[in-house]
Formats: structure tokens, sequence, C-alpha cells
């Protein structure tokens, strides 16, 4: 439609008001009378009382009735010079009577499937029609218009066997039908085409035995991208950039070492964490190789990614193949932790949120503009309560159906902490061990900062975990390249290291902190450290790189690794490289075999962790029993920790980022566990070189 050509527009704004813009341009916007018409019975009734609003929207003249209306009727607006426009209820989804009027709290929503017949059920209140549209494997198309039920529901029952058939959904809000996809769907074909129908009980989710997860500090979290795991030719794994590499067995790089699932075996990990996995936009499906995008440009909530299949169109696949992967994580007694990003979506214009109710899905300002916290054109209105449940339904679905541990939140901030909390108690609820985390930066969206699932908000989400940047910064420093944190060399960080190192009282809970230095966002520390520290050696630069590492997964708090962090990830200095493709992002697992010593350093620290519970202290007092960090000359850290079970009753820990040699008293009974350049203990004197980590036990 030219939107320029347009005379005349109408909008039920409240469930007994109406307002009307004639344009200046058409008898200067004055109309002396207006009516309602019913298209259903042609019932036309004046708009009496009506009122001139001076105010004006972009050339129009504005009016205001108070009338009634019926949902789900078709209505026209005409002036009294036979001019009309369709009356559009879409905004009545901002009414504050909207969710106490439609909120739907049952778990029916989508395709039911049995043999026999297969009932179709969206919620769409606003729309004035719906019709499900089924295209068969056979060339029919067939068309059933859908009955309005209470809460704005539209449910047809299909008494034939339509296992494997395709369908969308036909919406009408004004006068046409917009075609959307079933947002609670269980598989859809390529590329966001249609929806598919499948039998639940040819998907069932096999569960194992994992032990139990005590506290969130036992966890060693690895995050890793479905693609870039194994989408190298160094990777020694046939499906390349699918679901299922993760379920090869015996996968070696050139040189023979391990990789693959093998290898997250070795490292040690609780936890791998996968980039998105849910259905997102900028890959095309049925040619994967052409583009590459991380997956932070959902699509829909309800699917897998299709480009991580076999077969997108085969709508069994888009379910086993997910699930064998987990499954296969799950043998190797390995969590896995889901990235969602239910903070906005690729398209408010396209997705079937919107489509189906139209400006209910994603948050506004005053003015009725879409709120951009997010900086991606949407936020998600998850205050909204239909908003809310599908999030919850759709987390309990990747929980039930594909076994997933766990989520992390991208863009946590976006979201209320209301709904935050009542998805960890769903998991939890569920699984005892599941977790809860994501980013909690505060993003400008249109909420309330106090109700932000934030990190200064963090003492009204005791549960949830949150991304330590404070950790980040300190220690390495800050995502500019140039700038130093305490491990790339300045010193005059050491205190804040030492606060770093303990996290005491940066949260309500020690499980809150997620102590990283690196992840996908922003550059590895390895380019990093090729800015930042130029004037040094590689091999300087390296040792670096390893504090660093052995700073996440010995400090206090839950760590954090990126895949490859261990053996240098280079991304040749890029940052921001969600679309770079796979020559930069792609896993290089010969850099693992190049720098198997380092690779080695993990897998022991790792083993360290796990084996002695005073890096994984659950409370501060704990902590503050147990744990000591003292500055040495300025420079150095020493850090004391006591246990009373585990391989060891003591540990002292040095770090040392500055480039001097620095002796130290050793106690008696101790001993030298390690030391980064195979220093000895000599009349009870250690040299800690410079950029060394020493760790001594008794």
């Amino acid at each position: 439609m030219e939107e320029s050509a347009v005379r005349m527009k109408a909008y039920a704004v409240a469930f007994d008001e109406i307002r009307v813009y004639l344009s200046k341009g058409y008898y200067n916007g004055i109309s002396s009378q207006f009516y309602i018409k019913n298209i259903e019975n042609d019932e036309l009734i004046p708009l009496n009382g009506d009122s001139l609003n001076n105010s004006s929207q972009d050339g129009f003249q504005e009016y205001v009735f108070h009338t009634n209306f019926t949902m789900g009727k078709v209505y026209k607006v005409v002036d009294a010079y036979g001019l009309s426009c369709y009356l559009d209820f879409s905004k009545l989804s901002m009414c504050e009577e909207f969710d106490e009027l439609y909120f739907y709290d049952h778990n029916d929503l989508g395709n039911q499937y049995t043999k026999e017949k297969t009932t179709f059920k969206v919620w769409a209140p606003l729309a004035t029609g719906v019709i499900l549209k089924v295209m068969k494997w056979n060339g029919e198309t067939e068309l059933f218009p859908m009955k309005r039920q209470k809460k704005g529901i539209y449910f047809v029952e299909v008494c034939e066997d339509l296992e494997l058939e395709q369908y969308v959904y036909l919406i009408r809000h004004t006068n046409s039908y917009e075609v959307t996809l079933d947002p609670y769907a269980y598989s859809s074909s390529s590329n966001g085409r249609a929806s598919i129908i499948v039998d639940l009980e040819k998907v069932p989710c096999r569960q194992f035995d994992l032990p139990v997860l005590e506290k969130m500090t036992d966890m060693v979290i690895y995050e890793t991208s479905v693609r870039d795991f194994s989408m190298s030719s160094t990777s020694g794994m046939k499906h390349k950039g699918k679901f299922l590499a993760f379920t090869e067995l015996n996968t070696s790089t050139d040189s023979g070492n391990p990789t693959g699932l093998d290898y997250l075996s070795c490292l040690g990990i609780t936890h791998l964490q996968l980039m998105p996995i849910a259905d997102f936009a900028t890959v095309d499906e049925k040619n994967p190789l052409e583009l590459y995008n991380w997956g932070y440009d959902p699509l829909a909530y309800n699917v897998t990614e299709g480009s991580y299949v076999t077969d997108p169109d085969d709508g069994y696949m888009r379910i086993t193949e997910a699930q064998r992967m987990v499954e296969a994580l799950h043998s190797r007694g390995i969590r896995v932790v889901m990235d969602v990003v239910f903070n906005h979506m690729h398209d408010v214009n396209i997705n079937a949120l919107e489509r189906t109710v139209p400006y209910y899905f994603f948050r506004r300002n005053g003015d009725g503009s879409l709120s951009n916290g997010s900086w991606c054109g949407n936020d998600l209105n998850t205050t909204a309560l239909m908003c809310r449940k599908y999030i919850l339904d759709m987390c309990r679905r990747w929980q039930v159906l594909y076994g997933i541990d766990g989520f992390r939140f991208d863009l946590m901030g976006i979201i209320d902490q209301e709904t935050m909390k009542l998805v960890d108690a769903q998991g939890k609820a569920l699984d005892p061990s599941f977790v809860v985390y994501g980013e909690g930066w505060n993003m400008p969206t249109a909420l309330d900062e106090e109700m932000r699932t934030t990190i200064q908000n963090n003492l009204k989400t005791p549960y949830i975990g949150f991304f330590n940047d404070f950790f980040r910064d300190t220690l390495r420093g800050t995502n500019q390249m140039e700038t130093k944190g305490y491990f790339s060399g300045d010193t005059y960080k050491t205190n804040d290291a030492m606060k770093a190192i303990c996290n005491l009282d940066m949260f309500a809970k020690i499980t809150q902190s997620i102590n990283y230095v690196e992840c996908h966002d922003n550059a590895t520390c390895y380019d990093k450290l090729q800015i930042s520290n130029y004037d040094e050696s590689e091999k300087i630069r390296k040792r670096r790189s390893r504090l660093m590492m052995a700073a996440v997964i010995l400090s206090q708090g839950v760590p954090f690794l990126h895949s490859g962090q261990e053996f240098f990830r280079t991304k040749g200095g890029l940052s921001n490289t969600y679309n770079a493709g796979d020559q930069v992002n792609a896993l290089d697992w010969n850099r693992k075999d190049m720098e198997i010593d380092t690779t080695q350093f993990v897998q022991f620290l790792i083993h360290l962790r796990k084996n002695n519970p005073c890096f994984r202290y659950g409370s501060y007092d704990m902590i503050r029993k147990n744990v000591k960090t003292e500055n040495i000359n300025h420079r150095m850290i020493k850090y004391s920790l006591h246990q009373n079970e585990g391989e060891y009753k003591d540990f002292i820990i040095y770090f040392n980022a500055s480039l001097e040699t620095l002796q130290v008293e050793v106690e008696d009974g101790f001993q030298l566990l390690y030391h980064s350049e195979k220093g000895k203990i000599l009349d009870h004197q250690l040299d800690v070189n410079g950029v060394c980590l020493a760790i001594l036990v008794r």
C-alpha cells in the first residue's frame, strides 16, 4: 500500500474506544459524521458524540469515539462522504486489561497429533479470522477455517493422518490474511517455509543418570559453536558443522591426537555451552556454506537450526539429530547448556509471534515505538503474560524433549527478573541440577531499571549467574584491544585482581559469578595480547594467557572457557566475527597439537579444581574462613587456600604478572606442585620468575 495515498485509518485503542484519523489533504481532515459497520451483517451504526481531538498525527486529524464492538468480528469505519477503512484491533494488545482478558494458561497450543486426527490451536485474540492451510506431500492443499473460542483461541480438528505434512496459518487482522508459521510447532521445513507435524511418541528423549550438581561452583563451562566445532578440515569429523559431529567417536587431528567428543571427555569439563541452536535467520539452510552467522538472530524459538541438520526438510531429523548430540555428551558425563536469545528477534515483521498477535510480543516505548535496548531493532516484551508463558513453555520443551541441562541467556538485562526467576524455578523443579546464567548488562530497554535482570540487581535473583565483567576487565583488560589488565602487565590492578580472584561480596552468592576472560564476543586473549603487549615476545604473551586461564579455573566462582582458548585460539585479530565466515571462526584443531603443553596444563588445572573443594566453595562464609589473598611487592598475588578434604590440605598459589623475579619464603611441609619455569625450592626459598605461576601444596 502506498502510505502517502492513505486518507483514513481507524484503530481500536481500548475495548470501548476507537480513534479515527482523516488526512488533512482530504476535506481538511473534517467529517460531520462517522459510522461503524459490521461486515458480517452490514449493520451500520452511527458513532454519535464524537469529539474532535485538537492534536494531529503526521498530517492526519484525530477523532475519538467511545463505542462497543465484538472481538473476532470484522468492522469498517465509514465517514460522511462514504470513505471507509477497516478497523484495526492490533493496538488493543497494549491495553492494561489485555492480559487479564486473554491470558491462556493451558498447555495445548500448537498441533496435537494422533494417527486418527490432529488438533490445532493458535492464540490469536486480535484476529478476525484464522485458516489452517495444510500442504500435503502429494501436492494437494487443503484449507480448514478455524473456530474462535474463549481467550482468543482459534481451533480446528482434522480427522486425517497428517504425520509429516506441512502447514501454516492464515491470520486476518484487518482486510487481508497473512501467512505465518505455528510458534508452537515441534518441527519446520527449511528456511522457515512451513511448520511440520510430527508424532512425539517417535522422538522420546533418552535420559542419562548424571551425578547431581551440588552447586554451580562445581561447574567447568566450555563454550563452542556447533558449526565452529567441527567445520575445519583439521577436525577429523565427517559431519562438519552439524549436530551429529558431536556423536562421532575416535576422531583425531592430522597428528592423531583426539578431537571432538573424545577431546572434550579428556579435557575434563562438566558443561558444554552451545551457542544458539534454535532456528536463526541469516544462514540459508539449503545452502549453509554460502553464509555464516553465530545465530544471535532468532527466527523461531520452537525448533532447531536447520543448517545444523543433515536434511533441514526432514521433520524428524530436526529433532532427533539434536537429541543424539545431547545424548552423546551426556554419555560422557558432560551436561549441555543452551545459549538462548529471548531478548529480541531477527525481524519483527516476519516472525510468527508478531504476525499472530501484533504489538503484543515486543516491548514498546511510551510513544508506541519499538524499544531497542538490544540494539537489534526490537526487545521482547517479557512482562506480557503470554510472552512470559511462551518463554517458559519453550524452555520446558528444550529441557524435556532435548535433554538440555541449563540456559545461558543472551542480553539477560533486557528480561525482567520475574520471568528469569520462573525459568530457573521451572528448570530446577524438573532437574535440581539445572542451571541458569547470562549476560547481566544494563541495556536501555523500555523496562524500569529495578525490574531488569542485571548485575546491579543480582541480589534480587540469587540463584541466577552473571558473567563477571569486573573479573574479565581487571585480569585481562577491557574489550578495547590496547588496554591491559593485571595479567597483561598492569600491576597497578594488583589489589583489584585479588578482589576478582575471591569475588568477595560482589554478588548475593559466590555461585552467581561466571568468571571468564574470553568468550565468543570480542577478540581472543591471544589476539588481544598481540596488540596490548606488542612489545613483548610470543613466549611471554603465551605465558600471560596461561596465567589468565589459571586464574579463571582456580578462582572462587564458576570458571568459563572459550573453545580453543586452551591452545591460543586466534581469529586473525578480528573482534566481532559473528558473520566473518568459517575461515576465521572454525576451530583449528592442529593448533592443539602445536600447543599440546598448554592443553595439558589446562587439563591439569581442571583436574586440580575438581579434586579439591577449596577452589569450589559455595558460600562467602567458607571463602572468608579458608581463603586469603596477599599483595606481594605490589606486583604479585599470593592466593592461600585451606580445605578439610581433597588431594591436599593447603595450597599457596603465586600469580606473578610482572616481569620481575620475586623470591618468597616457603613454609615447612609445602611442596612445589607446579612452576611455570620448573623452579625449585632451595633452603625454604623459591624464586617466582616474571610472568609465572607457582603452586605449592601441603
